[in-house]
C-alpha cells in the first residue's frame, strides 16, 4: 500500500474510548487514533471502564454519550457527583468548535447563602463547608426565580451559571430529580468544525481528516488526500448548486438554498432567498415572506421570523401564519405567544404595548398565561399566535416591558429535512439516491460509478 492509501485505511476506522464505542472524525486520542485523523480541539483521554474526558477552554468534562452526531452529551468533571466544587468557574465553550444545543436552559447556582425561607425550599442544597463569608447554603434558580428573589440573594458569596437540557430542567422543577442527579445527566453540545465539509467528503467515499502541519480539513481518498470531496461531477449544473455563496450576513450556503442568479436546476420551493443586500435576507415559504436570521447546517436548522413583524408588532391587518411544507418542521423547543390587539379591557400586570392611544394591546406566554388571558379576548380586536424560540422567550420575559417587544424580533426555529430534499431532487434527475456511510444523514446521488454529493 502506498503512504495514502494507508492514511485512508488507518483514519477510516472508528475507536473505541472508554464506555463509548465506534466513534470517529473529529475526535482522536493519543494512543488509539492519530491526530491526523481528527481535529486537534478534540482529543479525548481515554480509559478503561469510564467515560471519555475532552478538554473544551481548560475546562475538563465527561464525555456522556454520541450517538446523535453531530450533539454529545458532557458534564463538568469537576462537579461530578458534587454540585459544590472547590472552585467555581462559569461554563464557556470554544465557539469555533461547539455550541449549546437548542434543548439547553440555564441555572444560576448561588454558593455561600444564608438560609432564605420565601425561596422554594426544594431549591435548596447544602454544601456543608462554609465559603469566605461563612455561610454553607446553596440555591439553583432559574432566570425568573433569580429575578423575584434577587433582593434574598445579595448576601451569597458567588454564583455561577450551569447548562441543564431541558428534560432535566422540567425533572429538577417537578421534583424528580436533584441538583446532583440534574450534572451528572449533563448537558448536549453540538460539535460543528468542518462538518460541512467532513459531509461532502464522506458521501464522495472520503475519510474526514485533517493536516497535521497546518491542521487544515483534508479528506483522505483512497489514492491522495484531497481539500474537499473524492468524486469529480459528471453534471456541472448540479455541481454548482454545491458551491457555497453568501447572502446577507448569511455565509456557506448550498442546496437546497438558492437566489436569483443560481441555476434553475437549484431552485427549491421554500428556500429562494432574495434582498442579499440586507443582513437578514428575506426567505419564501409558502407564499410568505420570512427574514432569514441564523442557520445551522450540521443540524439542518434555520432561525427565521416573519417579515411582517421584523420592524414593528403593531400590524394594521394582523393574521395567523403557519409554515405548512412537507420538509419543514418546528422543533419542541419553540414557544408560542398570543398577540392581542385593541383590547378596550386587559387583565391586572399585563405587558402593554401601544398600537393606537385608545386601545391596548397585550401579549401572553400560551404555556402558562393564554387560559388566564382567554376572557379577555372579547374585549379585544382581534389575536394572532406566533412562534418564538426558546432563548428569545427567555430574553423577553427577562425584560419584560414594552420597549423591549417594539424592538423585538419575533424569530423562531425551523428543522428542514435535508435528506428527503436531496432525494427528491436526485429522483427527479433520474438517478438513484443512496448512502455511502449507512446513515440517512448522509444521502448520495449515484449516476454508473460517479457519486453527486
Amino acid at each position: 500500500y502506498s503512504d495514502d492509501h494507508d492514511l485512508f485505511l488507518e483514519c477510516n476506522q472508528t475507536f473505541n474510548c472508554g464506555t463509548i464505542q465506534g466513534i470517529g472524525y473529529p475526535f482522536w486520542s493519543p494512543t488509539l487514533r492519530p491526530s491526523y485523523c481528527g481535529h486537534h480541539g478534540f482529543e479525548l483521554i481515554c480509559q478503561q471502564n469510564q467515560s471519555p474526558v475532552i478538554t473544551i477552554n481548560t475546562q475538563r468534562f465527561h464525555v456522556l454519550n454520541m450517538t446523535r452526531p453531530p450533539l454529545m452529551t458532557i458534564a463538568p468533571v469537576d462537579t461530578w457527583e458534587d454540585p459544590c466544587p472547590q472552585q467555581f468557574h462559569n461554563i464557556s465553550l470554544n465557539h469555533n468548535l461547539f455550541d449549546f444545543a437548542a434543548t439547553i436552559r440555564n441555572l444560576t447556582i448561588f454558593y455561600g447563602c444564608p438560609l432564605e425561607d420565601d425561596i422554594p425550599f426544594q431549591h435548596r442544597f447544602n454544601c456543608g463547608t462554609t465559603t469566605s463569608n461563612g455561610n454553607t447554603y446553596a440555591y439553583y434558580l432559574d432566570e425568573s426565580l433569580s429575578r423575584i428573589h434577587r433582593s434574598e440573594l445579595t448576601d451569597c458569596d458567588t454564583s455561577i451559571i450551569v447548562p441543564v437540557n431541558q428534560s432535566e430542567f422540567d425533572e429538577l422543577w417537578n421534583e424528580t430529580d436533584n441538583i446532583v442527579g440534574a450534572w451528572n445527566k449533563g448537558f448536549e453540545v453540538m460539535y460543528q468544525k468542518d462538518m460541512i465539509s467532513c459531509l461532502a467528503c464522506r458521501n464522495s467515499g472520503g475519510v474526514c481528516g485533517s493536516n497535521s502541519s497546518s491542521l487544515d480539513f483534508l479528506c483522505f481518498c483512497p489514492d491522495h488526500p484531497c481539500s474537499k470531496s473524492c468524486v469529480v461531477f459528471d453534471d456541472e449544473n448540479f455541481a454548482q448548486c454545491f458551491d457555497s455563496f453568501s447572502c446577507g450576513d448569511i455565509h456557506n450556503l448550498m442546496f437546497p438554498f438558492s437566489k436569483d442568479d443560481r441555476s434553475q436546476l437549484c431552485r427549491q420551493d421554500g428556500f429562494v432567498l432574495s434582498k442579499c443586500e440586507d443582513p437578514q435576507p428575506i426567505i419564501h415559504i409558502g407564499g410568505n415572506e420570512y427574514r432569514l436570521m441564523y442557520l445551522n447546517h450540521s443540524t439542518s436548522t434555520m432561525s427565521i421570523a416573519r417579515n411582517d413583524l421584523w420592524e414593528q408588532s403593531c400590524l394594521p391587518n394582523p393574521i395567523n401564519i403557519t409554515i405548512n411544507d412537507s420538509f419543514l418542521t418546528y422543533p419542541p423547543t419553540n414557544r408560542h405567544l398570543t398577540l392581542f390587539y385593541n383590547c378596550s379591557n386587559v387583565p391586572q400586570r399585563p405587558i402593554i404595548f401601544p398600537c393606537s392611544p385608545e386601545l391596548l394591546s397585550f401579549y401572553a406566554d400560551d404555556l402558562s398565561e393564554r387560559d388566564t388571558y382567554r376572557d379577555f379576548s372579547n374585549s379585544c380586536g382581534t389575536n394572532i399566535q406566533v412562534q418564538v424560540n426558546q432563548s428569545s422567550f427567555d430574553e423577553l420575559q427577562t425584560e419584560r416591558n414594552e420597549y423591549m417587544l417594539e424592538e423585538w424580533r419575533f424569530g423562531f426555529n425551523v428543522v428542514y429535512d435535508f435528506p428527503s430534499i436531496f432525494c427528491e431532487r436526485c429522483d427527479n434527475l433520474v438517478e438513484k439516491c443512496s448512502n455511502l456511510v449507512n446513515s440517512p444523514r448522509y444521502p448520495v446521488c449515484k449516476s454508473g460509478m460517479l457519486t453527486f454529493l
